[in-house]
Formats: structure tokens, sequence, C-alpha cells
């Protein structure tokens, strides 16, 4: 955790070197740009007319001073042009500035929040579709901080700020232009102020950008930190090494603030020059244009536009600064989000071909699976799941029941092998349909912040209430229901479920049930289960069960009255199977036999 890591050595900080035109040093900056493009694609049309108003509004700033230099040396100075005719042809050009300026402005910031959105729903898309193994290797705080911050540092690139940096740009060109035409001795003035003024702004941008990413990685690390205490707040309580744990966030607080303070130091020094040399220029420029106005050099218009076009060069420059200091950290967060996500993902909808309802058994033919590539779980495992049979998977721990489950549901990608329901391949199903043909219930009992209905039916609105309530009645939770206050309405949240383990255990069932799956999984699906609960769940619980393919995984021997099939796993094969009838007691001895 020093603040200077490998990563962070790469890039040191020269305020006034021509680094700032090395393209590495933007560490791939138009290549990140490049990776934001399809995303505009879709908002060409707009953007198009956005450009051309800004473009006018652009064109109306620089000409506005040049053109009251004139009102003022023919409209009132020598009279040979009607004062009033010139000042409404002004007010007119004010008017259209400001009407041009809203109209870009809520073109780019009505489109361009759009366009977050769509990035934000496709990033949540293809974190949807990646398998389990993605999020075993990465902190949660790290994805959170990426699909949540990240995202939305991006809508600097997509709102005004990205126009108004190309405006500014052309505004300063466009007045350092007609100041030289003025005069040339106060260009070379502002020029030699601007010019490494400019060097220095980029190399500040420069910095800001790679300092920047660093920072960010310091607040994935304390959002994980902080997720990870949250989440284990009764073994930290339990612990006399728990101040460690602290001493560690600590050092992240530290790190954290010691980048913050360089960064606002050095975008510090950098305001306090620009004021400084802004004052000195203005004073050159009004110096000499004084002398210049005594040899008659320059009208009195002239004076004052020059004094207006110092304003318009210094004044959008510091903008530039900020909006470009803005531009290069929303940079840096699509550099974040590649590193999740190494493709834009607008095709992340699933676009193979839908299929029928599976119909047949469910083999495992040849497969070989495991978490990394030196430790093997499944080796050639051959494997039958029979139509409508309930098969119970037992093991010792580490035997590979739970990863088989994982593997059917596609949460973790195989490495060779195939598995069959009927004559489809599991892994060529969409997922949408998968998902609507399986069902499983695992050991954590998992509940989302929402209505009890919506957690029960999981969002799938052609579940209706009566259908609810006749499931809950079926496993007997009917009465239970009516210890909610709102009955289905009721917000589920932990401080508010008035249920033991067991009974959500129940309730969890029953979601999976109101699925009207052909394959139910269960994962440990009793274990919270007390004895008399289990034997009444077993007991309603089983004419569901009759006709769909239904997988157990359990340690207790209850559980097993309700198998027809038997399957132990040893070390990621298959030790022994064997049949039964419905609700016959299993012994030790069958198992380990």
């Amino acid at each position: 955790m020093d603040i200077r890591e490998e990563e962070e050595q790469k890039y040191v900080f020269k305020p006034l070197s021509f680094q700032c035109f090395n393209s590495e040093k933007w560490d791939g900056t138009l290549a990140d740009l490049r990776w934001v493009k399809p995303w505009l694609v879709p908002f060409k049309v707009p953007l198009v007319f956005a450009f051309i108003a800004f473009g006018l509004t652009t064109i109306i700033a620089v000409v506005t001073p040049k053109f009251m230099a004139y009102i003022i040396d023919f409209g009132l100075v020598k009279k040979t042009e009607s004062f009033w005719r010139l000042f409404s042809i002004l007010i007119s050009l004010v008017v259209s500035k400001i009407l041009l300026d809203i109209t870009y402005k809520w073109l780019v910031t009505k489109n361009g929040q759009t366009l977050t959105m769509t990035i934000r729903r496709d990033v949540m898309r293809r974190l949807h579709s990646f398998e389990l193994n993605f999020f075993d290797r990465t902190p949660t705080g790290r994805i959170i901080s990426r699909s949540v911050n990240d995202i939305s540092n991006l809508s600097a690139l997509f709102t005004s700020n990205f126009f108004t940096v190309v405006s500014d740009f052309f505004v300063i060109t466009g007045s350092l232009v007609a100041v030289a035409l003025i005069s040339v001795k106060a260009f070379l003035i502002i020029c030699a102020t601007l010019l490494p003024l400019s060097i220095y702004m980029l190399n500040v941008s420069q910095a800001q950008m790679r300092w920047g990413r660093y920072l960010r990685g310091v607040v994935s690390r304390l959002s994980s930190h902080t997720a990870e205490t949250i989440n284990n707040l009764a073994v930290l309580h339990s612990s006399p090494y728990a101040p460690k744990w602290q001493r560690r966030h600590d050092k992240l607080q530290k790190i954290f603030a010691q980048l913050t303070r360089r960064n606002i130091l050095v975008w510090g020094s950098f305001s306090s020059i620009h004021v400084l040399a802004m004052g000195i220029t203005y004073s050159s420029v009004i110096v000499l244009s004084v002398f210049e106005l005594r040899a008659q050099s320059i009208s009195i218009g002239s004076f004052i536009a020059l004094c207006s076009y110092i304003s318009l060069i210094f004044g959008p420059f510091f903008d530039i600064s900020e909006k470009l200091n803005t531009m290069v950290t929303s940079l840096g967060s699509v550099k974040r989000l590649k590193d999740i996500l190494p493709a834009p993902e607008l095709e992340a909808q699933d676009l193979r071909v839908a299929t029928e309802k599976p119909r047949g058994d469910i083999r495992f033919e040849n497969i070989h699976f495991g978490y990394s590539p030196e430790n093997k779980l499944f080796e050639n495992l051959n494997l039958v799941l029979k139509e409508g049979e309930i098969t119970a998977l037992v093991g010792r721990t580490g035997s590979g029941k739970t990863s088989l489950s994982q593997i059917i549901l596609q949460l973790y990608p195989i490495e060779s092998g195939k598995i069959l329901w009927g004559e489809q391949d599991i892994s060529q199903m969409p997922s949408k349909q998968r998902s609507q043909w399986m069902s499983y219930v695992a050991q954590d009992l998992f509940m989302f912040s929402d209505t009890l209905r919506e957690n029960l039916r999981l969002y799938d609105e052609s579940i209706s209430d009566e259908k609810i309530l006749n499931c809950l009645k079926n496993l007997g939770l009917s009465k239970l229901l009516g210890q909610f206050g709102e009955g289905l309405d009721t917000i589920v949240k932990p401080e508010n479920l008035p249920l033991s383990q067991g009974e959500k255990q129940i309730l969890l069932l029953s979601r999976a049930l109101l699925q009207n799956p052909s394959l139910l999984i269960f994962d440990e699906a009793t274990a919270s289960l007390d004895q008399w609960t289990e034997a009444l769940w077993m007991e309603e619980v089983a004419k569901l069960f009759q006709g769909r393919t239904t997988l157990f995984i359990a340690h207790r021997l209850e559980t097993l009255k309700l198998a027809t099939r038997i399957i132990v796993l040893d070390q990621g094969q298959v030790k022994k199977s064997f049949s039964k009838n419905f609700g016959e007691p299993v012994s030790e001895s069958q198992l380990h036999s």
C-alpha cells in the first residue's frame, strides 16, 4: 500500500517539460476515446445539430468585441454610421448567442444523460453475463466503484464539458487572430505568456489523469475493506487481532489523504500562476495600448476590443483547464471500466436462437472442470439425472456437490465435455429461457430489499397474488403471512421480517416453485429447518415435485426420503448410484458400503 506503487512510478510530474506532447504519457487516451465511440454512434444526428449550434455561438463570441469596436469608432466617435442601427445588430447577436448556447447545451445534456444511462444498462447487463469465477477473483468494492462511480464520471464526456473545451479553444484561437489584426505587439505579449502556461496546464491535466486513476484505485480498496468489515463484524468483535484490521483501514485513509493533498496542491499552483500571468499580461497590454493610442496607431474602439479579447482568452483558458481536468478524470474511468469490460457490450443481449422447452434426461458427458488450472475437481465425469426423478446428491465436503449444480446453471464454465438436456446443449440455450426452466435454492438465504411479493415472484408479473398465496398455503406459511403488517406488500428487510431461518428457507423454496421450472436444484435446502418443520415441509411439498426433475444436495438422511435416486460423489467422481422408493429411508451403510 505504499504511495509510490509500481504503476505510479511510471509517471513523474514535470510542470514545464514537453512530456505532455508525448502520446505514451497519456497512457492510451486515444484508445480510450475509441472505446467510447460505439455508444456515440446512435446519437450522431443530435450531436451534429449541437456542433452547428455551438459553432455559431463561438463565431458570435469572437466577432462581438470587434463589432463593438466598430460601433464605438464609427457610431460614437466619427458618427459615420447609425449608432442605433449598429446597436440593434449587437443586441441581435447577443440574443442569438444566448439562444444558440441554450440549444446546444440542452441537446448535449439531454442526449448525454441518455447515453450515460445506456452505458450503465449495458455494463449491468454485462455483469449479469459474467460467470461466478469473475466475481471470485474481483473484490466487490472494485466492481461497485467501476459500475457506479466510474460510469458517473463518464458523464463529463457526454455533457457540455466536451463542447465547452472545444468552444473555448476556438474562442481563444479566434481572439488571438483578432488581437494580431489590431496589434502585433499585443499579440506577441499574450503568446509569450500563453505558451508556457499551456504547457503547464497540459502537464497538470496529464498528472491529474494518472494520479486520479490511482486515487480511485485506493477508493476501491477502501470500499472493499468497508464491505468486508460490515460482513465480518461478528468475527472482528470476537478476535483479539481486530486492531490490525483497523490499522489497515487507517493506512488506506492516510494514502488517500496524501494523494488528495498532492492533487490539490498541483491544481492550486496552476490556478495561482494563471491569475498572476493574466494580471501581468493585462497590465502590459494596457500600457502598450496607451502608448499606441498616443501615437494614434490604434483607435479607442480597438483599445476597448483588446481589453475584451484578453478576457476572452484568459477566462476560457482557465475554463478549459478545469473542464479538461474533469474530462481526463473521466478518461481514467474509461480505462478502469476497460479492465472489467474489455470491449463495449452493445450486443450484450443474448442473440442465441430461442429453443423449445427441453425434455428428457440431463446428461453430463466427459466433464472436465476446475476452479483453477492446477486444481481439477471433475475429470471425465459422466452422470445422468433421469427426467422426472428426484435425485439426491450426497458426499463429503469438497466432493463437488455444489460445483455440479453451479455448472448446470452455467455459473462456471466447464473446460471440456457437454451437459445435454435431452438433445440440447445447456451452454447453447438462451440465458433468459434457461433461467425460466431452472430454479435454484442456495444455502445462502438472500432476500432483496423489496416487497415480499417481488421477493417471491422475482419480478415476474405473470405470477398472480392468488398463485403466491396458494403456494404459501401448500408450504404451511399462510398463518405466518398474517404476521406481516401489509401482507405481500410488506417491504422485506432483515430487521422487519418476523421469520426464523427455517421459515425463510421455506419462503425461498416457495420462490423456486412459483417459477414452475422443469428442473429444481436445492443446495442444502433443509439445512436451517428443525426436525418438525422439515417433516411438515416433506409432507406438504412432496406432491409438488411429481413429474419434475429435481436435484437435492444434502447431508441429512431425513431429506433423502424424498429422493427416488441417490448419487454418491467422492473427490469429483461418482462413487455409487442406486434407486429407491419415494419416502423410503436411507441408512449410512447404504451410502458408504
